[in-house]
């Protein structure tokens, strides 16, 4: 006993100070991944916060710009021009439907200051109480008057009592002659909706807007102060006075045309408060303030989660060691009887080892059975392509052949000789895939990166899938909205992966809308590029085998364009996917590839300097 006492010393202070290094590995490891929380956290919002600022603000601007497209198409019209007032009651009622979202009422007022009509006019009795009201003592009128530019108000209170902004413009005749004003209503309460609703629910933001002169546009937290200075006794009276001179110095900030941001904290919660102009054709119409709290997203979750299944881990890593030395120092006597159990242990394994690799044959062998049948089928479809432009490629050549007869020249229709080309062109696509996974099978894809903008190729993509494709315009819409986005990748395979995944959405949409949309990741890395369709969607039978060569439910294709785009995608070091709309018909397909370096660092510079 006092032998096996000595020997149970040694490895007993082993235990404890295995437990007390584990035990303090796991206290600094929690406190860096707290610190990484908050870090992460704040920073999340705070890239949210401006994201959303610079996007809304450029969202709100085209949609007021639209108004006020509406009104100098209308005051440069010979309709206007001509007192033709029929007509342009007409042009007024189609432009106040069109942006109905934000405006009110679309007037005209003469050259006297004196309405002529208004698309507010809903019955006979507004019409009759408001023709020939003088309204010459509004800036709206007065300004263009004077000017002969465009006028666009700050808050005004109108005749029935609804805040609203104003734009409006002069009507100009021969010689510069004024003749009039055509004047359109923006609803502040319409406005403000209109903006929440772009907000990403996500981000639990809240929006506000303020006009050039500090007045208070809309607040999505509270409208009791619409209307109210914000350096005013109202506004100046709820501040707390350790933030109060801070924040009159962050408006002021703001009101100078530029974009920033800011954190504030109030009653121990922080949040960030981005801001950004909106500006209408050089004038700055409004303040956008994005306030977005900083709790806690998906990815900080995420982190916390790692932290606790590592601290799990190392409890269960301490207990582990604690039983195991301290089993070995009370059973030590049964050394053989381990030894023993521990080559059975081993044999089970081996065994079970064995099994597993039987398992993995017969899987190989039905894979390999599996891919026999793809490949067949693949054989089939591969001649039927083949046939299908070749036969009128021959029917056409005989039929040519046929006109000679003697003759030295004939007359080859411009039809025939589209025709001769599609066919032609078709043969070269089929071929070239055919050729490229040939090139991936062999290893010998290669990739020849540049920088450039994907929404110059996103263009040049669309028209050729309109072109490869059986579009139908009358029944079929391609949408795309491409950011200005740079990425470091092989040009023409990008735009093989684009035009590719296009042609799938027109050739499974019959009718409806086919959308492109570019964005950043949050980690500003990579370039997510998507196409979503609303056709008859991904068939049940493929969507686990998608990607794979030769999948495909469809009478025309090889089913190998989405094999081909995903390697290509996989070779920038990007993913591909495809999934059915879970908000409607049709898929939507997914993919990513490398943002420039060099180009983002420009890029994201540019945005703090300049956000239009």
């Amino acid at each position: 006993m006092p032998k096996t006492s000595s020997r149970s010393t040694p490895l007993v202070v082993i235990i404890v100070i295995a437990a007390i290094g584990l035990s303090f590995v796991s206290y600094q490891y929690s406190s860096l991944s707290a610190r990484q929380i908050l870090d992460l956290g704040s920073e999340e919002a705070r890239s949210n916060a401006k994201i959303q600022a610079h996007d809304l603000s450029a969202v709100l601007a085209n949609k007021i710009e639209s108004a006020s497209d509406n009104l100098e198409t209308i005051a440069t019209s010979k309709t206007l021009q001509n007192q033709d007032i029929e007509g342009a009651i007409s042009m007024l009622n189609a432009a106040q439907k069109s942006s109905a979202d934000i405006t009110s009422t679309y007037s005209w007022l003469d050259e006297d200051g004196k309405i002529v009509w208004a698309t507010s006019f809903s019955n006979a009795t507004l019409r009759q109480q408001f023709t020939g009201a003088d309204f010459s003592y509004r800036e709206y009128y007065s300004q263009p008057r004077d000017t002969l530019k465009p006028y666009f108000s700050t808050l005004i209170e109108s005749v029935d009592g609804v805040p609203r902004l104003t734009i409006s413009y002069p009507i100009i005749g021969g010689s510069s002659t004024f003749k009039g004003v055509v004047v359109a209503g923006i609803e502040v309460n319409a406005l403000g909706k209109f903006v929440q609703e772009q907000l990403v629910p996500d981000y639990k933001s809240s929006v506000g807007l303020i006009d050039r002169n500090g007045i208070i546009l809309y607040s999505s937290s509270s409208s009791q102060y619409v209307g109210k200075n914000i350096f005013g006794p109202e506004i100046q009276s709820i501040l707390q006075p350790d933030v109060k001179e801070p924040f009159n110095q962050f408006i002021r900030d703001s009101l100078t045309g530029k974009t920033g941001s800011g954190d504030f904290t109030s009653q121990g919660k922080t949040s960030t408060v981005a801001y950004n102009p909106v500006t209408i054709k050089g004038n700055e119409f409004a303040i956008m303030y994005i306030v977005t709290p900083h709790e806690f997203a998906g990815t900080v979750v995420a982190l916390v989660e790692q932290q606790r299944t590592l601290n799990s881990i190392i409890i269960v890593g301490i207990g582990a060691v604690s039983a195991g030395i301290a089993a070995l120092v009370l059973t030590w006597n049964k050394r053989l009887e381990r030894m023993v159990s521990k080559k059975t242990s081993e044999l089970i394994i081996r065994t079970e080892e064995l099994e597993i690799s039987n398992r993995n044959l017969e899987k190989a062998y039905e894979d390999l059975k599996i891919h026999e049948k793809l490949q067949t089928e693949f054989v089939n479809i591969a001649a039927h392509e083949l046939r299908t432009p070749i036969q009128p490629l021959l029917g056409a050549a005989e039929l040519i052949e046929s006109q000679f007869q003697g003759k030295d020249k004939i007359e080859v229709t411009h039809p025939e000789i589209e025709m001769i080309l599609r066919n032609a062109k078709r043969l070269e696509r089929l071929s070239s895939d055919i050729l490229e996974v040939s090139r991936i099978e062999s290893g010998a894809l290669r990739l020849n990166r540049e920088t450039f903008s994907l929404a110059y190729i996103i263009a040049g993509a669309v028209k050729d899938a309109m072109n490869q494709s059986n579009f139908n315009p009358d029944k079929l819409t391609i949408r795309y909205h491409a950011d200005d986005i740079f990425v470091h990748a092989d040009r023409e395979k990008t735009i093989q992966v684009i035009t590719n995944l296009l042609t799938n959405a027109i050739k499974f949409t019959d009718e409806g809308t086919i959308s492109v949309t570019t964005q950043r990741d949050k980690d500003n890395k990579l370039a997510l590029v998507t196409v979503r369709d609303s056709g008859s969607g991904i068939d049940s039978e493929i969507v686990s085998k998608l990607f794979e060569k030769f999948a495909t439910k469809s009478e025309r294709g090889t089913g190998i364009g989405l094999y081909i785009s995903k390697k290509i995608v996989e070779a920038h070091g990007g993913n591909i996917l495809g999934e059915n709309n879970l908000d409607g018909p049709g898929a939507t397909f997914k993919f990513t590839i490398p943002l420039a370096e060099d180009i983002k660092t420009k890029q994201l510079d540019s945005f703090s300097r300049n956000p239009e």
